[in-house]
Formats: structure tokens, sequence, C-alpha cells
């Protein structure tokens, strides 16, 4: 497994086909909100604690994880089901956490697997709020986080 690491304007070229896989490969857990944010970005954005991160297996797109200031604008992860529960998400991840020093994001309480994911690669949450669909969500953080950088 391959992770390739992109700045935001950099991914613009793969763009369609990251939408494309995330809508296939979020089981519908991934905001039209974000899709569109992933959608408007422009080539000359540049914002600090953003990256994109692809997995491939063999020159197949196994998993992508894009951060936006740390994950407190944007943070959207997605892993093929053909290489889910093979360390992929948790290979993004902790990829991630070290690139940026600290992460944070939000995953909904009925969201086992990305619940999993997180704290098995280390991440604390640290509040409950409603979420955007209006499900009680944390916020999570991992690295040097500090949870005042949220509230």
């Amino acid at each position: 497994m391959k992770i390739t690491t992109f700045t935001l304007p950099n991914l613009m070229p793969y763009r369609q086909k990251v939408i494309l896989f995330l809508r296939k490969n979020g089981e519908g857990r991934i905001t039209h909100r974000a899709l569109r944010w992933l959608s408007n970005i422009s080539t000359s954005e540049h914002t600090p604690g953003s990256i994109a991160l692809v997995a491939l297996e063999e020159k197949q797109l196994a998993g992508v994880m894009i951060f936006s200031r740390y994950g407190i604008e944007e943070a959207i992860t997605a892993v093929h089901p053909r290489y889910r529960k093979q360390g992929v998400g948790e290979a993004l991840l902790m990829e991630a956490k070290e690139k940026l020093g600290k992460v944070y994001t939000r995953v909904a309480c009925d969201n086992i697997p990305s619940l999993k994911l997180c704290f098995r690669c280390g991440f604390t949450a640290f509040q409950l709020f409603k979420g955007p669909t209006g499900k009680p969500t944390l916020w999570l953080g991992g690295g040097e986080y500090d949870p005042k950088d949220i509230l």
C-alpha cells in the first residue's frame, strides 16, 4: 500500500475522481456540504493545516482522507470496502497526524467504524454536540490538539 500526500491545490487534477470515490465509498456519511466544499476549492487556495492523502494498492484507489484547517473546517474519509479492516484508515489517519502535528474530526455517535478508527489511532473525544445531520456527534482530536481551537 502506497500513501501519497497532496496539498489541496495539487489534488485538483484528481478532484472529480476523488469526489466520485467519496460518494461511492462514503456509506452516505459524507455530507453534501463537505462534497460542495471539495468541489469549490480553488487551485490557488492554500490553507494552513490542509492536506489530502490517497492510499493506492497497485494503482487502485483504496482510501482517501482530506483535512482543511486541521479538520476544523472539513475532515473527510472513505475507504473502499475491499480494503476495510486492513489498516488503510489507520495508515491514512496516522500519516495525517504525523504530517500536520494535530488533527480534529467530527464523527456521528452512530458511526461506530469511524469512532473505532479514531480511538485506535489514539484520538480523544472532547465535546458532544448536535451534528449537521441532527445526530449526536463527537469532536475528536489527535496529536498536539487543543480543544480551545474548537470551543
